[in-house]
């Protein structure tokens, strides 16, 4: 096995720049996403001790925030996701060699195995609750109700959950939940009867997504390449 996986990687120059998707456990050998990548390049696994980068080999530049790319980079981890437990990485990180890559996992490790630990089996759902377009107010307590009982409901089937910004004066409620996959059915049950129970207002239902909202782990450009 240990042959299969170094007769893999001798075809994969040391010296290409990788591009970082997302981190996962590692398999028992070099693991082939097919060509999702930047360019249609391949995503496949790198090892680093019990963890596996999942990267694409690039020509390295700067990778500005545009919405093409970014979908790109969001399209290759919600595929991984479908497979493996994924610590996400911020878009944009590229690094010039396979080494350099070597010495952010070194310097993240610890940080990125507490993180794989929050992730294990789960994923993110989010919820936000508005009122209707024409009836932009509503009574503080008849809030702080409405966004406690979806609360209650949803966190009996959840691990965790974030506040997220209020962005909108018609946001009852704006969250993150950190859900186990096998209780995906029994949490998107739980919105149906809640979105039937308020009729008058609109609820959104979002993922499942990687857990961006409860892994605050970055892989750093410039002098201070590493994890955060």
């Amino acid at each position: 096995m240990v042959n299969m996986i170094k007769r893999a990687e001798r075809n994969v120059p040391d010296s290409t720049a990788k591009y970082v998707y997302c981190v996962i456990p590692c398999p028992t050998e070099r693991k082939s996403f097919g060509s999702l990548g930047f360019d249609a390049g391949e995503v496949y696994t790198l090892d680093y001790k019990d963890l596996a980068p999942v990267v694409s080999d690039v020509t390295y530049r700067d990778y500005a925030a545009n919405e093409e790319e970014v979908v790109v980079h969001r399209n290759v981890v919600e595929q991984i996701m479908l497979e493996h437990s994924v610590i996400p990485v911020a878009f944009g990180m590229a690094f010039k060699t396979r080494k350099l890559l070597q010495i952010a996992m070194s310097a993240g490790y610890l940080a990125m195995q507490k993180a794989e630990q929050v992730v294990d089996g789960k994923v993110e759902l989010g919820v936000k609750v508005f009122l209707p377009k024409d009836q932009a107010e509503m009574e503080s307590a008849r809030r702080e109700e409405c966004s406690s009982d979806f609360l209650q409901h949803l966190l009996a089937v959840s691990g965790d959950w974030k506040k997220l910004k209020l962005f909108s004066d018609r946001l009852v409620l704006n969250s993150a939940f950190l859900v186990d996959k096998s209780a995906i059915d029994e949490f998107s049950l739980r919105i149906g009867m809640l979105t039937e129970k308020y009729d008058m207002l609109k609820v959104q239902y979002s993922g499942p997504w990687p857990a961006y909202n409860f892994v605050d782990i970055h892989i750093l450009g410039g002098k201070r390449r590493g994890f955060r």
